[in-house]
């Protein structure tokens, strides 16, 4: 199995808030463009999937599904590596706060620049993007760590999720289990309670939402922390769960689907919808 390393960052990252938000400096654009922030916390070769924020110089959240955007990557080290795509919009929270979702196959590793355009006309500054030759979570084509998780029949399940409305059914299998049982399985590792953004609780309900279709599929919510419910619980790196640490997650949240043989089919992070995650469960 391919060797990573322990991201050097601190391990919470808020989902939009503190990742890194790359401008080019050296444009000569006027400062009232609109600018990207980079939404994905681990994009490497192999993995399409590339999430984006659009805001105004102050701060202030722009895009919707009116907006359209239109995106062209170029390696900086090899600029005849250009990839084009449309992107999509993404809801987080719905109706309230979402993203773009452009799908990107990046060819080489290295620093790649982000131009985009936007369809009300308004002038948009390039984002720029490090690309790793291998992402720090597990792979798409990798088996996934076989580790154990707690379930409700060892821990009522107050003692190993935070959610205030917990569903039954994600807290039934462990994840070794699951991943040798020959379903295809889908985790969520996220912290309802302790999410340093918002994108915790909206992940995990639309998770929630789209089990019942697929009731030959196994599906496990992984609380990111133990010993939360201990006084003065703080999160720390240190309270981390075996699988938050098995898959050396950079950031939260995240779902992770398997195949039947129990080898990474997808990872997404941060945000992802209901038809995304039907169309990887039906291919």
């Amino acid at each position: 199995m391919r060797a990573r390393t322990v991201p050097t960052v601190k391990y919470v990252v808020a989902f939009l808030l503190t990742l890194s938000v790359v401008a080019a400096a050296c444009s000569s654009e006027p400062a009232d463009n609109l600018i990207g922030l980079r939404a994905s916390s681990d994009p490497s070769i192999g993995d399409a999937r590339f999430l984006f924020a659009i805001a105004e110089i102050d701060g202030t959240r722009r895009g919707s599904p009116d907006e359209a955007v239109h995106v062209t990557a170029t390696s900086v080290d090899d600029p005849t590596q250009v990839l084009e795509a449309d992107a999509e919009w993404l809801w987080m929270i719905q109706d309230a706060i979402g993203l773009y979702r452009v799908s990107l196959p990046f060819t080489r590793a290295g620093t790649w620049e982000l131009d985009w355009t936007i369809s009300t006309g308004e002038g948009t500054d390039p984002i720029l993007v490090l690309v790793n030759e291998a992402p720090t979570t597990p792979a798409i084509g990798e088996p996934a760590p076989a580790v154990a998780t707690p379930t409700t029949a060892d821990h009522p399940i107050d003692e190993i999720s935070t959610d205030t409305d917990p569903t039954p059914g994600l807290y039934t299998v462990s994840l070794d289990e699951a991943l040798s049982n020959g379903k295809q399985t889908v985790v969520i590792f996220a912290t309802p309670a302790f999410c340093t953004s918002a994108a915790c609780g909206p992940m995990l309900e639309t998770v929630k939402r789209i089990m019942p279709q697929y009731p030959d599929v196994n599906w496990i919510h992984v609380e990111v922390y133990q010993g939360f419910k201990e006084t003065g619980f703080q999160p720390s790196p240190d309270r981390l769960v075996d699988a938050v640490k098995a898959f050396n997650l950079p950031s939260e949240p995240w779902v992770f689907v398997m195949d039947e043989s129990g080898v990474v089919k997808s990872r997404l992070e941060g945000a992802v919808s209901d038809a995304e995650l039907s169309d990887i469960l039906d291919n």
